[in-house]
């Protein structure tokens, strides 16, 4: 089965992106780079360039992760691959990931095999069982290419759970979202600050990107593809952070006005510096 890696880039730290590009381009037929306006666009595009199977696609602005994966999902369909396989610029494939995660996924029953929209890629230690999972991440998902134009992306949502929205729209379509639990991809999740309260480092996410947390999982609250369960636990989990780094005062303005944004259905892009 042939297989097109999405990488969307933003300002990527260039030695570990070179890991990132080298371990895809060893594992597909095709890497793809979307690059959302880089500092460093010309830096990516020699090393793709440098790199045999690799295509680089330039956006020139900041257009959000989302965006990217559609320019890029739209570009790969003229080289005919069965699945897309997304990755963020920091998440780097272990050795033959691609081909163990396809192989597994190669010997269920034929009748499954036919209704696989998705497969999650763990970060995780696991046993390489095969599960349902109802929600993933982009990266690390290989998707099916027809299955990827039909669903993917909200635009609208600019970053944070469309990804969400994605897998759920994959699963009303009738087709299972599965995952492959062992650690097959060493991805981050947010970045790492300095909790004065607890003294230690903690996973974190800055307000502004809290703001799209909470406004669009309560847009896919209100749309009935996020159970409350989840919701309550993003937003509390993610604002404790905030509250942990920078305060309350940091926290109010991004909860209030995604929710506010929510209700009266304006998305879109809104500037970091709004939250400062």
């Amino acid at each position: 089965m042939s297989v097109v890696a999405i990488i969307a880039t933003y300002n990527p730290e260039l030695s570990r992106f070179k890991h990132v590009l080298n371990q895809a381009s060893k594992q597909v037929n095709h890497v793809i780079i979307v690059d959302n306006g880089s500092k460093t666009k010309d830096i990516l595009r020699k090393l793709c360039n440098e790199t045999n199977n690799c295509h680089f696609v330039e956006i020139g602005f900041n257009s959000g992760v989302v965006h990217a994966l559609r320019i890029g999902i739209n570009y790969a369909s003229r080289y005919g691959a069965d699945w897309l396989l997304f990755l963020d610029d920091d998440t780097v494939l272990m050795s033959n990931a691609v081909g163990k995660a396809l192989g597994l996924i190669g010997n269920l029953p034929r009748f499954v095999l036919d209704r696989v929209g998705a497969v999650l890629l763990s970060f995780a230690s696991g046993d390489c069982s095969i599960g349902e999972v109802r929600y993933g991440v982009f990266s690390g998902t290989l998707i099916r290419a027809d299955i990827a134009a039909r669903v993917c992306c909200r635009d609208d949502f600019f970053l944070d759970q469309a990804d969400h929205d994605m897998y759920s729209r994959i699963r009303e379509l009738g087709y299972f979202t599965l995952s492959v639990n062992c650690r097959l991809v060493d991805h981050r999740l947010g970045t790492v600050r300095w909790s004065k309260i607890l003294h230690k480092l903690i996973n974190y996410e800055p307000p502004w990107r809290y703001y799209y947390i909470v406004r669009n999982s309560t847009i896919l609250l209100i749309e009935g593809r996020m159970d409350f369960t989840i919701y309550r636990r993003q937003l509390i989990d993610w604002g404790i952070r905030i509250l942990l780094v920078d305060g309350p005062w940091k926290l109010i303005k991004p909860l209030g006005l995604g929710v506010i944004h929510a209700l009266l259905d304006e998305l879109g892009y809104v500037e970091p510096r709004v939250f400062a």
